[in-house]
């Protein structure tokens, strides 16, 4: 199981649009911005790992549904679940790159210490969960190049909706929002709020059974 996450996970970042648009535009995003203040870091570290979760494992499923991949893994002595409990650490680990390029400019800038980075960073890793799993969710789903377009309007409506892109929260309820608010809270030396943790453990619940009836389903 460790090489066929290693295999997926490299197999993820070997791709150009994941290297571009993962970590290349959060980096970038934080360097323009880096003058509003250490907020824009955490903003960008949501964006990185919103972003990674969600395409990190919904991509490849989507492509392997389309492949007809799966149906050969099916026949090889991979069990189901391991196979889906592969996806979603890939998921999660894909979302490290973008986090530590982020940190890297946060720390050389000078906005963030490296020991409060690393909290923000264990905060984010966690908090990608609920999106690793709505990824994976969409990737059950749809297959092919619609996943892809299905997984980035998923993406940017969260981003806009939870307040990291555009400064203003449109709904207090969406998973971004409540990541970005763990991260900020740390970031000032808070202690992360109840509500925003239960509404992560809601999206994470919601998405999990989601998977679970399409895994049966398939």
């Amino acid at each position: 199981m460790i090489a066929y996450i290693r295999f997926e996970v490299l197999r993820v970042l070997h791709n150009p649009r994941y290297l571009v648009f993962l970590i290349v535009m959060p980096v970038a995003f934080a360097l323009i911005w880096a003058k509003q203040g250490p907020g824009v870091m955490v903003a960008m570290a949501v964006y990185a790992a919103c972003g990674g979760a969600l395409l990190g494992s919904g991509n490849t499923i989507a492509e392997d549904r389309l492949t007809g991949w799966v149906r050969q893994l099916r026949v090889t002595p991979l069990p189901g679940r391991a196979w889906l409990g592969g996806k979603v650490v890939q998921g999660m680990l894909t979302v490290l790159p973008g986090l530590v390029a982020v940190g890297v400019v946060a720390v050389v800038k000078g906005q963030i210490p490296p020991g409060r980075w690393l909290e923000i960073l264990v905060v984010m890793l966690v908090g990608s969960l609920p999106f690793v799993l709505v990824g994976v969710f969409v990737g059950l789903l749809v297959r092919g190049k619609t996943a892809t377009v299905a997984l980035m309007i998923v993406f940017f409506t969260l981003m806009f909706l939870g307040g990291v892109v555009g400064g203003e929260t449109l709904w207090s309820w969406a998973p971004t929002h409540s990541l970005l608010d763990a991260g900020l809270n740390v970031l000032d030396g808070r202690t992360i709020g109840v509500t925003g943790l239960l509404n992560l453990g809601i999206w994470t619940v919601a998405a999990g059974v989601g998977v679970l009836f399409r895994v049966r389903r398939a």
